[in-house]
């Protein structure tokens, strides 16, 4: 019996073979797949690269089925694949509420690289369809890809006509980082509120300053990080340090920016997309879409988007208290 290591050599061996010899060494190899092993479904893609369409038909015929019925091996693999004959399906099961939310994400993201008309035009449906809890990214989706492989599908106007987006009648919020509160007591340094001994009761009351930023447990707002994880990631000196110096180590993907506009309105937040339009997530999780024509400069922030512990309103005891909450959790 051969071992996912041989297999997966073998799928990429069969990514110069044209799809007449390599087809149905594919489609056996897609029938070990466990769902789970991503460099086994990597090196199944790199395989069947160029073929996409005749290896999804072949594999649907044995794994496949109605879009409600996939395995989550057959939804792994279509959506590796994503080629234009899945673009319905992807759709159908993005729209599935039985499904976690990651799954749904992951057919919006396979529909998203569909390279076809129908693709484009299914997004736009969803962005459109009331109580789709994934219109947002469907719209970051569209705002995206209409500048180049969906730019010949006139995108943009299929947004207009149904009052999705109009660059010319776009509204803009502003939002600024609020500037540091002087003249307060300065909180002891990170090793010194170590040294106390938190309260997570009372930390899962003043966790609720972050709940505008963060995701704690089913609470909260996805703009930073995930505070759930990091506290069960985190040693307790890296989280009160994240706390009392927000600014002093950034995580990868937070950086923050500022876009000044033509009129004098000022942005801050991250930006997810610096095509036309911009793309920004603000304080709050509030997602702005900015006509580059309305753009004056582009900086960086040069500062945490996370507010100050002085701003916040915490004590050195409700630092301590927090993250002996967020050890708990």
């Amino acid at each position: 019996m051969t071992t996912p290591l041989i297999r997966r050599e073998v799928a990429l061996t069969m990514r110069d073979l044209p799809a007449a010899e390599s087809v149905a060494i594919l489609t056996r190899l897609a029938l070990s797949f466990d769902g789970k092993d991503r460099s086994y479904l990597e090196a199944f893609g790199l395989g069947s690269e160029g073929k996409e369409a005749e290896v999804y038909a072949a594999v649907s015929k044995k794994m496949g089925g109605p879009a409600t019925d996939w395995s989550d091996a057959f939804a792994w693999i279509a959506w590796r694949l994503h080629p234009t004959g899945a673009a319905a399906d992807f759709k159908t099961r993005a729209l599935l509420p039985d499904l976690s939310e990651e799954q749904r994400k992951r057919m919006l993201t396979a529909l998203a690289f569909v390279k076809s008309r129908e693709a484009a035009g299914m997004m736009i449906d969803l962005a459109h369809t009331e109580g789709f809890p994934m219109k947002d990214l469907a719209m970051w989706w569209l705002l995206n890809r209409k500048g180049n492989d969906w730019n010949a599908y006139d995108v943009e106007g299929g947004l207009k006509a149904l009052g999705l987006y109009d660059p010319a009648n776009v509204k803009i919020t502003a939002v600024e980082m609020p500037t540091p509160v002087g003249g307060g007591v300065a909180l002891p340094s990170a090793d010194e509120i170590g040294k106390l001994t938190g309260n997570p009761a009372k930390g899962q009351v003043a966790i609720a300053v972050c709940y505008t930023c963060h995701k704690v447990g089913d609470a909260g707002i996805e703009y930073g990080p995930d505070l759930t994880t990091f506290g069960r990631q985190q040693p307790a000196g890296v989280i009160i340090s994240a706390i009392v110096s927000p600014s002093a180590d950034i995580s990868h993907g937070f950086e923050g920016s500022t876009v000044a506009l033509k009129d004098g309105t000022t942005v801050t937040g991250m930006v997810l997309s610096s095509s036309d339009p911009l793309i920004i997530k603000c304080m709050g999780g509030l997602v702005q879409t900015i006509p580059q024509e309305r753009i004056q400069s582009v900086a960086p922030l040069g500062r945490s988007l996370m507010y100050d512990p002085a701003n916040l309103g915490l004590t050195a005891e409700a630092v301590a208290d927090i993250t002996a909450y967020l050890k708990r959790l």
